[in-house]
C-alpha cells in the first residue's frame, strides 16, 4: 500500500509530465538557467573581479554554463522523478496484488 504523500507525488509528476518530453525540458530547463544566471552572476560579483578583469566574453561564458547546469538539472530531476514514480507504482502493484491474494484466501 502507498502512502499519501507517495500518492500526491505520483499524481503531480504524472501531471507535470503529461504533455510531450521535449516541452517539460524545454520549460524547466529555461528557469534553471535563469536560477543558475542570477546565482552564478551574484556569487561572481560578490566575491571576485572577474567582471572587472574578465573581459566582455565574461557575460557569454556565464550564459554558457547557466544553459549546461539548467539542462543537467532539469535532465537529473526529470530521471530522480521517473524512477521514484517507477518504485512508488511497483509498490502499489504489489500492494493490490497481496490484497487480491489475500481476499482469495479468505474464501
Amino acid at each position: 500500500m502507498i502512502t499519501r504523500e507517495e500518492r500526491r507525488f505520483a499524481n503531480h509528476w504524472l501531471e507535470q509530465k503529461s504533455g510531450p518530453r521535449w516541452k517539460y525540458y524545454l520549460q524547466f530547463t529555461i528557469a534553471w538557467t535563469v536560477v543558475s544566471f542570477l546565482v552564478i552572476f551574484f556569487l561572481t560579483k560578490l566575491f571576485t573581479q572577474l567582471w572587472e578583469t574578465g573581459g566582455s566574453e565574461t557575460i557569454y561564458w556565464l550564459l554558457v554554463v547557466s544553459f549546461v547546469i539548467g539542462l543537467l538539472s532539469t535532465h537529473l530531476t526529470y530521471v530522480i522523478n521517473e524512477k521514484r514514480l517507477k518504485k512508488i507504482l511497483e509498490k502499489d502493484q504489489l500492494g493490490k496484488e497481496r490484497k487480491a491474494k489475500d481476499s482469495t484466501d479468505l474464501n
